[in-house]
């Protein structure tokens, strides 16, 4: 997946990245695992808190790079995930990040078992 970053200052601030982190997971959840946010959240009323975020920052980039952004899965476990999204421009690391989601019932408001189809998706990125 490729972003554009929008920073009228000229060199992305470093929240954007999480903008930006957040919509790489997004698509991937829907382009790759067929899970989108619409059916996860509005239809099934599940979602994916985030746990925990560790994010490294190698170099600036600035208005106009394209963004390339790489999405795998370190570590699935029953009601959780480890996502590590990179983002390259041209053959440069500009950022990366390790999130922890958990998987969790909105009703409830507490952690969930994966759904068996979306876990065995899941499984294909470990």
């Amino acid at each position: 997946m490729s972003y554009v970053p929008k920073d009228p200052g000229g060199v992305v601030f470093t929240p954007q990245y999480f903008n930006l982190f957040v919509e790489a997971i997004e698509d991937w959840f829907r382009e790759e695992i067929g899970f989108g946010f619409p059916q996860m959240i509005t239809n099934d009323h599940q979602g994916i808190p985030a746990m925990k975020i560790i994010a490294k920052f190698y170099k600036p980039s600035k208005l106009g790079d394209i963004l390339k952004f790489h999405v795998k899965v370190k570590r699935l476990r029953r009601q959780n995930i480890l996502i590590n999204v990179e983002a390259m421009c041209n053959d440069e690391k500009r950022c990366s990040g390790d999130f922890l989601h958990g998987f969790a019932s909105l009703a409830s408001l507490s952690l969930t078992d994966w759904p068996q189809d979306v876990r065995k998706k899941l499984e294909e990125y470990l």
